[in-house]
């Protein structure tokens, strides 16, 4: 009995916090990235363990067959993962009466299994007051070391080879076998429960097999009938989905707008003119540093500058080779000779590789209210970026509308001009060659001029890039905004994501952020 007692702690344990991974992964795409989604799901999950928690001892105090109690309340447990999970389709939109349900669909979920905490305590706990206090310790060590083990297994390696909804679906198997085994060890009379377990295994292994389409239901992009999900790629990294409509494809990272699959200057779509930009600032571009690969049509153009000897690419998901693969319009640069992919974490990349230094570094960063966006603001990382520029290099990101950006571009950098939401950083005063459009003219997108004659033109793309005031940064944060005074973006405030980012939809979580202007050099 000890020993099931102990093997039940750890299943339910790495069950429970597989569970909180992937409701994590679930809300966090539903709200596109939003930095709140984390806090919120632990919010729930620790409300759910506790009131499962309390039902469990009243369960404890009335029962007189533990084993067959575990069993029902693992059969509903697993039930409600397979409920829960169609339910949340419905429910991850961004509006708070939905959140709330999502939220109290975690709860029920945490709690389901949470009920087994003190039941697996009083099956492995030893009768006797002398070993009590050890033998309720190793069931409690048993119970950590699952819920440790779970994150690490299912966000670390189960996402990699399965999608959310396998992985949900593999979770609600688990549970129903984890009943099963109860059941098989309660007395005989307890056998007439084998059919609840039984059916929830078969239908939690066909739904692993073949999973309910959860992601695809709130994939942003799908609102007419003229559009349709292209492609879908889930892994570890994220989940990323194309949108095609007669306009083309368009992709999307978390659920976010990623860019569009398109290098043609004459549509324009992806406001590429910022990324030619750049060649028009350096002298001589030859070596270039792209940080975040994406839809690979900002490295497409790249590659097309007149002098580009070598572009390094990292990206930390590699889902969008595949994405890119697939494409016509930018797959040429997987067989460019020039490009070196790096699939990593760009900070620790940019750490590994000290000596690397480029001309150019461009990185057109997601919106930059999304977690995890700091890290690719901070004034620390512009720092780290400085550290590999050649004499006269410059940096470009993009800032998505943030003050707070431009104000920590101008912490680090002597010379900021701003182009569009566009920050162009360096060491030097930024203006354009004397011979702009000559080089406008020699770039080329599939051996083909980047511009058409009729682009430079007024007010072609080609004439505005050449005509366009360059606007100082500081200039431009000295004149009057709306809301509160700009900051400067550290690794430790994340000031883009939780103060000056998107508001969660709760109006009482707002209600909680802080108001208190923010010196800039804080």
């Amino acid at each position: 009995m000890r020993r099931l007692a102990l093997a039940l702690s750890f299943s339910v344990g790495l069950l429970s916090l597989s569970q909180e991974i992937l409701w994590v992964r679930l809300l966090s795409f539903g709200q596109a990235g939003r930095p709140q989604a984390f806090a919120l799901v632990l919010f729930a999950f620790l409300v759910g363990i506790s009131a499962g928690s309390v039902l469990g001892r009243r369960i404890c105090e009335r029962s007189t067959h533990l084993l067959a109690s575990a069993a029902r309340v693992l059969s509903w447990a697993a039930a409600l993962d397979v409920i829960a999970l169609q339910l949340a389709a419905s429910m991850l939109g961004d509006t708070p009466w939905r959140l709330a349900v999502l939220l109290l669909l975690i709860g029920l979920t945490a709690g389901a299994k949470g009920v087994l905490f003190p039941i697996v305590h009083h099956l492995g706990s030893s009768a006797s007051r002398e070993g009590l206090g050890r033998s309720v310790s190793q069931v409690y060590l048993a119970n950590v070391m699952g819920s440790a083990l779970g994150p690490l297994i299912t966000g670390f390696w189960l996402l990699d080879l399965l999608t959310v909804e396998s992985a949900w679906a593999l979770v609600a198997t688990g549970t129903a076998l984890l009943a099963m085994t109860c059941l098989v060890a309660a007395p005989g009379r307890q056998r007439n429960w084998f059919m609840l377990p039984g059916l929830l295994m078969s239908l939690g292994i066909v739904l692993v097999v073949h999973p309910l389409p959860v992601i695809e239901k709130v994939a942003t992009g799908v609102e007419d009938a003229d559009s349709r999900i292209g492609q879908l790629i889930q892994n570890k990294h994220g989940i990323l989905h194309t949108v095609t409509d007669a306009n083309g494809a368009t992709t999307y990272g978390g659920n976010a707008y990623d860019g569009s699959l398109n290098v043609d200057m004459r549509l324009n779509f992806n406001m590429l003119d910022r990324a030619y930009l750049m060649a028009l600032l350096h002298p001589q571009p030859r070596r270039v540093l792209v940080i975040g690969l994406s839809t690979g049509a900002w490295t497409q153009v790249i590659l097309g500058f007149p002098g580009v000897e070598r572009v390094d690419v990292v990206e930390i998901n590699p889902g969008y080779r595949d994405m890119i693969a697939a494409h016509p319009a930018v797959a040429d640069l997987l067989r460019d000779p020039r490009v070196r992919l790096h699939f990593d974490d760009g900070r620790r990349w940019l750490r590994a590789n000290r000596e690397a230094a480029y001309d150019l570094i461009f990185q057109n960063t997601t919106f930059h209210w999304r977690a995890y966006t700091s890290l690719l603001l901070s004034r620390e990382y512009l720092t780290e970026l400085s550290h590999h520029l050649q004499p006269g290099g410059i940096v470009a990101m993009n800032t998505t509308g943030s003050l707070d950006a431009y104000a920590t571009a101008v912490s680090v950098f002597p010379h900021v001009a701003r182009y569009s939401n566009f920050a162009y950083m360096g060491m030097q005063p930024l203006q354009r060659r004397p011979d702009a459009e000559a080089v406008l003219r020699a770039c080329r997108t599939h051996g083909q001029p980047s511009f058409p004659e009729s682009l430079f033109a007024r007010p072609g793309v080609a004439w505005q890039l050449l005509n366009t005031p360059l606007q100082d940064a500081r200039v431009y944060l000295a004149q009057p905004h709306a809301g509160e005074p700009p900051g400067v973006i550290t690794d430790l405030n994340m000031l883009n994501e939780f103060r000056h980012g998107q508001r969660p939809l709760f109006g009482a979580l707002d209600a909680m952020l802080p108001r208190a202007p923010m010196a800039a050099g804080h």
